[in-house]
């Protein structure tokens, strides 16, 4: 039971809090001490320079030659000279940009001080459970759709696709239905497509529809943007939530991310209220006409 109580402590996002509060004032202490002592030295150390040629790394593929490395420090020290400049002028006083890369680099911080642990099986399925739309794979069709342009057979087209669908169900033979209908851009047959793929192409109200019908007869006709379809669906797969051992890679990458994200607002909330928010009279009026 002491080890239960030991380990539920160790996963409490307030526990995580506390410690990653503790880092940030060391380092914030750290960052300030420079500032002090050296003025307006700037001190360049070998971490910065190895840094630097990390960088080149991942971004070449290659190490940095000497000539590539001395052009980096001199980079450097520009960027170094001209943001200390900027910043004694004030110019990175109330600039979006500046004021979105800082909070940006906070969240960054967060992510990096943070402990999200492992999590456990009972975890892993609870989260499946509770946020199965997002792991549920969606129903597939195959089908075949034979079209019918309203631009070619205009007042006759209804009676033409009724007319070609009674051939093709009385048909007891195999029928070559790619000959059939009207010429147009759009294929004669989809495969495995989703709902919302078909939705993009033809229409909500034509994918609603579709996946429908029964499997392998001639149904319709069905209306979509372009005209009129006859369908034959040749397979369906239905909606399928996967079990967890054939997706446990993707829900723990989901849960980790879920628990970093609420591990970084209540970070976030306890920095909030240290600051008194002011409203001016308009936008206080205003967010009162909102909230009602």
């Amino acid at each position: 039971m002491k080890k239960s109580k030991l380990h539920t402590f160790l996963r409490e996002p307030l526990l995580h809090f506390l410690v990653i509060g503790a880092a940030l004032f060391f380092i914030f202490n750290q960052l300030n001490i420079p500032e002090v002592k050296t003025g307006n030295r700037i001190i360049i150390t070998q971490a910065d320079l190895d840094i630097l040629a990390t960088t080149w790394l991942k971004s070449t593929g290659r190490p940095p030659s000497a000539q590539e490395r001395e052009q980096q420090l001199k980079q450097y020290i520009r960027e170094q000279v001209l943001s200390r400049e900027a910043m004694a002028m004030g110019l990175d006083k109330d600039d979006a940009i500046v004021r979105r890369r800082l909070a940006k680099k906070m969240e960054y911080l967060f992510n990096d001080l943070s402990f999200v642990p492992e999590p456990s099986e009972t975890e892993l399925n609870a989260y499946l459970s509770e946020h199965a739309s997002i792991f549920t794979r969606p129903a597939e069709i195959t089908f075949s759709q034979i079209f019918f342009d309203p631009a070619l057979r205009e007042q006759n087209i209804n009676k033409d696709a009724e007319q070609i669908l009674k051939q093709l169900q009385e048909t007891i033979t195999a029928v070559d239905a790619t000959n059939l209908g009207d010429r147009s851009l759009l294929p004669y047959e989809f495969s495995k497509e989703r709902e919302s793929q078909i939705a993009g192409i033809f229409g909500e109200a034509f994918a609603s529809q579709v996946f429908a019908l029964p499997v392998n007869s001639w149904q319709g006709p069905i209306t979509s943007e372009y005209g009129l379809h006859l369908i034959h669906i040749n397979s369906r797969t239905k909606a399928e939530l996967p079990p967890l051992e054939k997706i446990r890679d993707r829900v723990a990458s989901e849960w980790r991310s879920a628990k970093q994200k609420k591990t970084n607002e209540v970070f976030y909330q306890s920095l909030h209220q240290r600051y008194e928010i002011v409203l001016d009279d308009d936008i206080a009026k205003n967010a009162v006409v909102n909230d009602k």
